[in-house]
């Protein structure tokens, strides 16, 4: 029996409950990378939509940064021009 190099019932068990200990390892394993995967790709998803988000909104604010600008040019202008008014009366 001890020449026999084939595994005994023990050592098969033994090799058994190892690979399976194995194995539960790496499926709770791979349970934890799935749900961080997902957690991830929801984050990554806010981050993307706010992102967008706020390109609009800085469009929208630049588009107002010009036109007060632009009115504030105009009465500037309109201000210096009743000054020149008042002055030569």
């Amino acid at each position: 029996m001890y020449g026999n190099n084939a595994p005994s019932e023990e050592d098969k068990k033994r090799q058994l409950n190892a690979l399976n200990m194995q194995l539960s390892i790496l499926d709770s394993d791979q349970r934890k990378f799935v749900n961080e995967k997902n957690m991830l790709e929801a984050e990554i998803r806010k981050i993307k939509m706010d992102i967008e988000r706020d390109r609009i909104d800085l469009g929208q604010k630049q588009k107002r940064f010009e036109t007060v600008t632009f009115q504030f040019s105009q009465n500037e202008d309109e201000i210096k021009r009743l000054k020149r008014k008042l002055a030569s009366l």
